[in-house]
């Protein structure tokens, strides 16, 4: 998983990948960050990586755009998901 790489929703793109979010102490990934929305309507959002079913060609999700709107925003640059 590598900025900007193209992320998918079951129904379709929905954008870029911003950076990642990993565990202190183990390293091991958590979230993948995106900004998802459209240009007067951008947010910031941070997917579990439990919504990731594959990252062959792009990360690939298991959830709808809808799920992914629903997401609440965070701040990439400081995203606090503890």
């Amino acid at each position: 998983m590598c900025h900007g790489d193209r992320v998918h929703a079951t129904n379709g793109d929905i954008g870029h990948v911003q950076g990642s979010s990993s565990t202190p102490a183990a390293r091991h990934v958590t979230h993948v960050l995106l900004q998802e929305g459209h240009l007067w309507g951008r947010k910031e959002v941070a997917i579990p990586i439990g919504a990731v079913g594959s990252t062959s060609d792009g990360i690939q999700l298991t959830i709808t755009k809808q799920q992914v709107e629903d997401l609440p925003p965070v701040d990439i640059d400081h995203p606090d998901l503890t």
